[in-house]
């Protein structure tokens, strides 16, 4: 799960913005609020909504996540740090500033030690031209972990001098295995590819546990062919599927997958039709609900995060709230898997506890400016957010004309 994501200097934030997502010693006793893996004393929200206008920076708080953490896993591969990421707030004085991301999260050194809260913490430099994208490298990046409270260092970085701490497995800086380590790669990406236990299994825990449907400025827009092979690939997940399709669509009964000339393809059989209808004859909704399904199925069987752009969209909204609810459920959610999703529809807000529930503001001329339902002096546990937040009583709402 993650705890805590600062981000300065990229896209529309321009100023430090500090995210706590620790859940105060005085909220009540919630099914939504979990102890975390590595300290059972604190609880932190299995479901994290982000609300706000159009352009308001929404995106941006998750695409600064996805940014450090694919940064992280496989920037080795990369030729360069490509152009859309760590992108700066578009003013001159900003050029020459770099994007300072950091994250806290649960991890471990291994898979048998017990888990512990690692921070990771990286800045990219710019050229300090404006509009000039290219030639991205690193600034600053370190990797700690606090297997006692405090924060201790695995490894830190400023350019190209680099020093390990013990637990890391890089005991002298001059190991052959750090040269390779480029001005526009990450120390875990490059380590990885040299056999660093550590490093793999950071790479493990930081990508391959982390499902979302962002990738650089736009988001992940895979076929129809290439979910369907996801299900004809794991029938657990198909099977798993299969069980809440009924209740999303009325009627429907059950999907096939199977393979043909042109790749793979559904068929959906409903009560009272006499032959199967195609994938793309299914309601849009339908659709979307499939097209997300194997990203919250496989966090909840793994543990992990989800990290979901619009996720209302196509979605009625009575289904969002079953959901959240999977997260909140120690039977469906055994293993701490957490969401992070970005929502318009303010309906959502009456499901989600002040705890759960972040704001966005960008006035015209400023840069982004994020905030918790529970940073709002006065706010209490209200049986209803929605009206509150149509009223404009808790800001982040679109000024029209």
């Amino acid at each position: 799960m993650i705890h805590k994501i600062t981000i300065e200097n990229f896209f529309s934030i321009s100023e430090e913005q500090e995210l706590s997502f620790k859940v105060p010693a005085n909220a009540p006793d919630l099914a939504y609020f979990k102890p975390t893996l590595s300290n059972t004393e604190l609880r932190l929200p299995s479901v994290i909504g982000f609300f706000g206008a159009n352009a308001s920076g929404k995106t941006t708080i998750l695409r600064a996540v996805i940014s450090a953490f694919i940064f992280a896993c496989n920037s080795f591969d990369a030729q360069s740090i490509p152009y859309p990421f760590f992108t700066p707030y578009r003013q001159k004085s900003w050029c020459s500033v770099p994007t300072k991301i950091m994250i806290e999260f649960d991890g471990k050194l291994n898979e048998e030690s017990p888990s512990q809260v690692f921070r990771y913490e990286l800045h990219i430099s710019h050229k300090p031209e404006p509009m000039d994208f290219s030639g991205k490298t690193v600034a600053y990046e370190a990797l700690s972990y606090a297997p006692a409270g405090k924060f201790r260092s695995l490894f830190k970085r400023e350019k190209q001098n680099i020093s390990f701490g013990r637990e890391f497995g890089v005991f002298h800086a001059n190991d052959p295995r750090t040269e390779s380590i480029r001005p526009d790669a990450s120390v875990i990406s490059t380590l990885a590819k040299f056999n660093h236990p550590l490093s793999i299994y950071l790479k493990h825990i930081m990508g391959q546990q982390v499902e979302t449907n962002i990738r650089g400025i736009g988001k992940v827009r895979p076929g129809a062919s290439q979910w369907l092979q996801i299900y004809h690939r794991n029938k657990k997940c198909l099977d798993a599927l299969n069980k809440e399709l009924p209740r999303l669509d009325m009627g429907l009964s059950n999907m096939v997958v199977e393979q043909g000339p042109q790749g793979f393809f559904a068929k959906f059989y409903h009560e009272g039709l006499d032959d199967f209808i195609f994938f793309d004859e299914e309601s849009q909704g339908t659709q979307r609900f499939i097209e997300i399904f194997p990203r919250l199925h496989y966090v909840l069987e793994m543990g992990g995060i989800a990290i979901i752009d619009e996720i209302d969209t196509d979605l009625h909204p009575m289904l969002l709230p079953e959901l959240f609810r999977w997260f909140a459920d120690p039977k469906r959610n055994p293993k701490g898997a957490q969401l992070l999703f970005t929502a318009h529809n303010p309906g959502l807000l009456d499901h989600l506890e002040k705890e759960q529930i972040f704001f966005t503001e960008k006035p015209s001329g400023q840069g982004t400016s994020v905030y918790g339902g529970k940073d709002i002096q006065g706010l209490r546990r209200e049986p209803s957010l929605m009206k509150k937040y149509l009223s404009g009583e808790l800001g982040a709402v679109p000024h029209i004309g």
